[in-house]
């Protein structure tokens, strides 16, 4: 397998597991817990999924047989969700956005991902939206294709950024248009995630989504489409470490989003940064 270079702003960079467990031990797990409470049925306490550290190398050495795969599990509570998250120090933690009828059968079920579509378990799944500034077209980047052919599909800068922020704004003032009402976003680590709460969105079917992805690409809004078209199912769990980059992912206000210093200033960086 052919690993990706790295090429980050400075100050960016992945985290060593020591620093993982430090950013651990002191995250207040009743945050994330707070964030998925209100969430319908198994959404508020869904399937999560951890890379033990694929993409940096740095991994538990106890659990290197782990490594080229996620690791997916169900929990009872959040202590338990952190005590999982403390074992094996993940370089980055996700959940399952997909709305099931019977979780724990959907989470040993063979056939979960694709084979969801169809399944009579499956109620729904929440409406999101991926920017990140590796999808911009950049003077200093590239574009996305020449990024990959560099072998640094996840390059960027401060201007791509910035420009991540500016189509972060014109898509929930998109989205506002469209009629959707209970939007929140999230900082990533390096760009932005919308989530539409909306029940409208929860059931919109994969043809819809995959629709408005398409006319949203059109539009030239800088979207990862398989996030939006439900084929990607994954979403970065809020206040969780990106371990790639050494950032919090914490939720944002979008009157705010251009006033924070994400690379400069708590929460957005961890201690082991300051």
């Amino acid at each position: 397998m052919v690993r990706l270079r790295h090429c980050y702003p400075v100050n960016h960079r992945p985290a060593m597991v020591r620093e993982r467990r430090l950013y651990y031990s002191r995250l207040d797990f009743r945050k994330v817990e707070e964030w998925f409470k209100e969430k319908p049925g198994s959404l508020s306490r869904p399937i999560f999924q951890l890379d033990p550290g694929n993409e940096s190398g740095y991994f538990r050495k106890k659990y290197a047989d782990k490594i080229g795969r996620l690791l997916y599990f169900t929990v009872g509570s959040f202590k338990e969700l952190r005590e999982m998250v403390l074992e094996y120090l993940p370089e980055d933690l996700y959940y399952d956005r997909n709305l099931y009828k019977d979780q724990e059968r959907c989470a040993d079920c063979d056939r979960r991902g694709e084979g969801c579509f169809g399944c009579n378990d499956l109620l729904g799944q929440e409406l999101m939206f991926d920017l990140d500034p590796e999808n911009i077209d950049c003077p200093n980047c590239g574009s996305l294709e020449e990024r990959v052919k560099g072998r640094s599909m996840f390059k960027f800068c401060y201007i791509c950024f910035n420009r991540a922020i500016d189509e972060t704004v014109r898509l929930h003032n998109e989205l506002i248009g469209q009629g959707f009402r209970d939007l929140a976003v999230v900082f990533s680590g390096r760009g932005f995630h919308i989530y539409v709460l909306d029940e409208a969105g929860l059931k919109m079917g994969f043809r819809e989504r995959r629709r408005l992805a398409e006319a949203l690409l059109e539009r030239g809004y800088p979207i990862d489409q398989w996030v939006t078209d439900g084929e990607a199912r994954l979403a970065r769990v809020p206040y969780s470490l990106n371990g790639l980059v050494s950032r919090a992912c914490v939720p944002v206000e979008i009157g705010e989003i251009r006033k924070n210093k994400y690379w400069r200033e708590k929460p957005f960086i961890p201690d082991f940064l300051l």
